[in-house]
């Protein structure tokens, strides 16, 4: 654990999310069971789901930061899935008038 590195207790976590609170962010942190160091905690989704591990130097406004970042990612994978999903199912109807 480096020098810098806060101490993961609740006080750290609580102050944590109310500082993410107020940056209008709904990523929150937990202290991890992932991980027998203290130099690193979990960064949870608005639904309380592990999203990845961070360090325990980590401000609140860089959290915030990867949070939007992995929000973004993850809605371009869900409009590519069903972007695929349209296309095989046009695919699907396709061949269906086809045969028929």
């Amino acid at each position: 654990m480096a020098q810098d590195d806060p101490i993961l207790d609740p006080l750290f976590v609580e102050s944590f999310n109310a500082d993410l609170e107020q940056l209008g962010s709904p990523a929150r942190i937990a202290i991890t069971k992932l991980s027998s160091g203290a130099d690193v905690f979990e960064m949870l989704d608005d639904e309380g789901q592990l999203v990845t591990l961070f360090p325990a130097s980590a401000t609140p406004e860089v959290t915030a930061a990867a949070y939007r970042l992995y929000g973004q990612g993850l809605n371009r994978g869900l409009r590519a899935g069903e972007e695929l999903a349209w296309s095989k199912l046009r695919h699907l109807i396709g061949v269906a008038a086809a045969e028929g």
